[in-house]
């Protein structure tokens, strides 16, 4: 799984290999993203995971992105209701569990292109859930 979130199609020159700290972070979306692939019946197909500074700044990354960290995973989806059921498994799984999320956001480009960014740190998760159209 680690190829998924560190492979970058757009700018595959850029060097992209994070560090210990950022895959004990990646290790624990992946607990996450493990529940989300079991209760969805399915593959979960990964947009972008770890981005190096560099990675991120090529791409027009916000300066904090979590995805520098190992912290968050975009993750592709057919259609907005495979979007809002995987939103729904998360949050569910969430409230069972008794962990918290940084963030999962709806996301929306100027193209019309959809998916889910789902983000965990290590502490001072903010449970921030939105709808982000850029």
């Amino acid at each position: 799984m680690l190829g998924e979130f560190t492979r970058s199609n757009s700018h595959p020159e850029v060097y992209n290999i994070p560090s210990h700290e950022a895959i004990a972070n990646l290790k624990r979306v992946c607990v996450w993203l493990e529940v989300l692939r079991a209760r969805a019946g399915g593959p979960i197909r990964i947009n972008s995971g770890y981005r190096s500074p560099q990675l991120n700044k090529k791409i027009g990354g916000v300066p904090t992105s979590n995805h520098m960290t190992g912290c968050a995973v975009d993750i592709r989806v057919a259609d907005m209701e495979q979007l809002i059921r995987y939103a729904a498994i998360l949050l569910d799984y969430a409230d069972e569990s008794h962990q918290q999320f940084d963030e999962l956001l709806i996301e929306r480009n100027r193209y019309g292109a959809i998916w889910l960014h789902f983000a965990v740190r290590p502490k001072d998760n903010r449970r921030k859930v939105a709808f982000i159209n850029a």
